[in-house]
């Protein structure tokens, strides 16, 4: 006995069926199950919070912070050259994205292109950097 009568004598088409609906049922209760993560991630750290003392947090300084610099760029840079002084009068483009972070700069990507395209950051030679000032 060959081919379909041999699947169908051996309950073959049943097997197939029950095989289909294990591997569908299988699939969708993983699915469900990964779904389930990010809740239960939420759920885990809810609990580690409240075990965790609270610690007090610091306080930002006052002469920085992401609102101390305004999009207009002549008060970004005035407040900017202030605040970078002890970078020297040149610098490179690495010292000056490390000092925009630390100082608050909510995005100092953007803050360093406007600045050059305005003209205000101007190279001065290989790899450096210097301020040039908005006139009036």
């Amino acid at each position: 006995m060959y081919g379909l009568e041999a699947i169908e004598h051996a309950n073959g088409w049943a097997m197939a069926g029950a095989g289909a609906c294990i591997v569908l049922t299988g699939l969708s209760v993983l699915a469900f199950l990964i779904s389930m993560i990010p809740r239960l991630i939420e759920l885990f750290e809810k609990k580690l919070s409240h075990n965790i003392p609270a610690q007090e947090e610091e306080k930002p300084n006052e002469a920085s912070g992401p609102e101390q610099i305004p999009y207009n760029l002549k008060k970004a840079s005035e407040l900017l050259i202030q605040r970078t002084v002890d970078l020297g009068e040149n610098f490179t483009l690495i010292a000056l994205h490390k000092k925009t972070k630390e100082i608050g700069v909510v995005d100092p990507h953007m803050t360093i292109r406007r600045l050059r395209e305005a003209g205000i950051l101007i190279p001065a030679g290989e790899e450096q950097f210097s301020w040039q000032p908005i006139s009036d």
